[in-house]
């Protein structure tokens, strides 16, 4: 018997390696990233299946080596050849035993190894691939068919030999052999799956898988671990080798589930619960009620809500619904997943993104950064674009000393938009964002080398957003992403950071020179007006002085001539009126004093002192002397 478990064992090792071998192959050439997951396992099943049946030829010849001990012992009692050590008596279990400290360890660590590095490195694969079709399908379907059925007889056998016989070293090929089975009916229905209209089933798999080969990494370094601090006892074989693992068991083997669960608790309240009524209703229905639960399951994918301002694609093995394709606000029912699948999209949702700058990580530094100032970086990472100018170019002698009539511009343009046709959007391109951001940014690039430097940093900034909006509107809707652009900001556009301080000096000098400019102007302006107005006053005070004087003078020709006549008339009277009127205008400013009585012998004392002016009270005096 212990010759057929052996032999059991050495097939179950040449078939995993001619599984191995030939599924890798077909698996890469049909480009089914699943079987080149799954082959990962019949790998580390190969390395386990050839330790164990070495092992088993050890344990073998030990025990032949003890039967024929044993049978000499009997024949020839007595005899010094059986005197000597047992070193030198039981060569083949010293073997085997030297076998077990040291090789097995070795040969687990270079299994957890493989483990480990095929866990990381299919991830990091899988990373860099992206979905296509599976070429040729119905052969893999039937490869990988066949290689599920076939090991899953030899497991089949192989774990009910070692069951009943109870033999430790022939139940880790076995459950590798199961769990290569399991592995292959996974493939095959992915395979199936990819054809049905769901193309990423046998990538989503492979990664499940990969997440699988990680959990038995774990497991086999916790047990090298734990193998390292275990008691041992010296003649005493245990019961489980290391390179045995239970997650394989368990995948390979679901019954054995139950069969650990009634131990445990068999063993938690000390008497026999598996043996209960109850225990073995829950053992016999257990595949219906997992059976209903998927149902109840299945069937509450029959109904979908979907939410305010929320719109949804139906498809039906990967194809719209005809008359649903869009599905609005509110609930709805459906064929059950994977027949019917919805997916979402907030269509109400004002959508956006930055165009020439790749923003900072950290919320703290972006919230920093929120003030844009041109000396100063405000996000992790920011591009320079050309941008044209209409300056004259100054010639120094040959063209290639003249300046382009360029200049570098950093851009923060905020693109906002939202979805207005959710068919367009999901299903005409695999990555609508990014395509709509790659165009975005063509059309401001397009645009940027066509329009003046300082123009677009100041008065035609309005202009240039709205003509940026009209051309980014266009080329999305050249390329039918079915979205409605909102909204495109040119306020955190401006000079390169590292030029940012002697920008601002230009422009301020520029700024400086149109004010001295405005002065000029005000000061011409002014003075002009103020020649203007002096000049007329000029004008005007002559034409006045000229009537003035024309004026005077025929009065005068007209008063001589009355005079004439006056004369004439009475040449006393008006020699005599003439003659006092000369004496009033002689006398007007003179001080005047009347001495009205010629007999009396006052003392009047004068004083001619001139003065200032006069006093009220001498005027009053002076005019009453006068009436008197």
């Amino acid at each position: 018997m212990q010759r057929n478990l052996a032999r059991i064992g050495l097939v179950n090792f040449f078939m995993l390696v001619l599984t191995g071998a030939v599924g890798l192959m077909v698996a890469r050439q049909g480009s089914s990233f699943a079987g080149q997951a799954a082959m990962t396992f019949v790998g580390a099943g190969v390395i386990v299946t050839l330790l164990s049946w070495f092992q088993m030829r050890l344990e073998e010849r030990e025990r032949l080596e003890k039967l024929e001990l044993e049978e000499l012992a009997r024949s020839a009692k007595g005899t010094t050849l059986f005197e000597t050590g047992d070193a030198e008596i039981f060569p083949a279990q010293r073997a085997r035993e030297q076998f077990e400290r040291l090789i097995v360890p070795a040969v687990t660590v270079l299994l957890f190894l493989l483990q480990a590095g095929g866990t990381v490195g299919l991830w990091l694969w899988l990373d860099q691939q992206i979905v296509t079709r599976i070429n040729q399908p119905m052969l893999l379907m039937s490869l990988f068919g066949m290689f599920a059925l076939v090991l899953l007889l030899l497991g089949k056998y192989g774990s009910r030999l070692a069951q009943l016989d109870n033999h430790r070293l022939l139940r880790p090929g076995a459950a590798y052999v199961l769990l290569g089975s399991a592995a292959s009916f996974l493939v095959a229905l992915g395979i199936g799956a990819v054809e049905a209209g769901f193309p990423k089933v046998d990538f989503y798999l492979a990664r499940a898988l990969t997440v699988l080969l990680g959990a038995a990494a774990v497991e086999t370094l916790i047990t090298l671990v734990l193998e390292v601090y275990r008691p041992r006892t010296k003649g005493r074989r245990e019961t489980r080798v290391i390179y045995e693992s239970r997650l394989v068991g368990l995948l390979g083997q679901p019954a054995g589930i139950f069969t650990t669960m009634a131990q445990a608790l068999d063993y938690q309240f000390g008497f026999k619960v598996s043996d209960t009524w109850f225990y073995q209703f829950i053992q016999r229905a257990a595949g219906w009620m997992i059976l209903g639960q998927l149902a109840i399951l299945l069937l509450s994918t029959c109904v979908t809500f979907i939410d305010a301002g929320e719109q949804a694609l139906l498809e039906r093995f990967g194809r719209p619904v005809a008359g649903r394709e869009v599905l609005g606000p509110g609930i709805h029912f459906k064929l059950p997943w994977p027949i019917d699948e919805v997916y979402r999209e907030r269509t109400l949702e004002v959508r956006s993104f930055l165009i020439g700058i790749i923003e900072e990580d950290d919320p703290k530094k972006r919230e920093e950064h929120k003030t844009i100032v041109w000396t100063t970086s405000h996000a992790k990472e920011e591009f320079n674009m050309l941008v044209g100018s209409r300056d004259r170019v100054i010639s120094t002698g040959t063209s290639r000393d003249q300046a382009p009539p360029v200049n570098l511009l950093t851009v923060n343009i905020p693109v906002q938009y939202e979805i207005k046709d959710l068919r367009a959007w999901s299903t005409q391109h695999a990555q609508a964002t990014n395509l709509l951001e790659k165009l975005a940014m063509r059309e401001v690039v397009k645009y940027l080398v066509g329009v003046d430097f300082f123009e677009f940093m100041s008065s035609a900034q309005e202009r240039a957003a709205s003509e940026l909006r009209s051309r980014i509107q266009a080329a999305s809707d050249a390329a039918n992403l079915g979205v409605n652009v909102l909204f495109v900001g040119l306020q955190g556009v401006h000079p390169p950071v590292k030029v940012g301080k002697d920008f601002n000096a230009v422009v301020a000098a520029l700024q400086e020179k149109e004010a001295i400019i405005e002065r000029a102007r005000a000061y011409a302006v002014t003075n002009v007006i103020l020649a203007r107005a002096e000049a007329t006053n000029r004008i005007r005070h002559a034409e006045a002085y000229s009537t003035r004087t024309i004026a005077n003078t025929f009065a005068q020709a007209a008063q001589f001539t009355n005079q004439v006549k006056a004369f004439r008339e009475s040449p006393e009277i008006y020699t005599q009126r003439a003659y006092l009127q000369a004496i009033a205008r002689g006398g007007a400013g003179a001080r005047k004093i009347v001495v009205t009585s010629t007999n009396a012998q006052d003392i009047v004392t004068l004083n001619l002192e001139d003065k200032i002016r006069t006093d009220l009270m001498d005027i009053t005096n002076l005019e009453g002397r006068n009436a008197r």
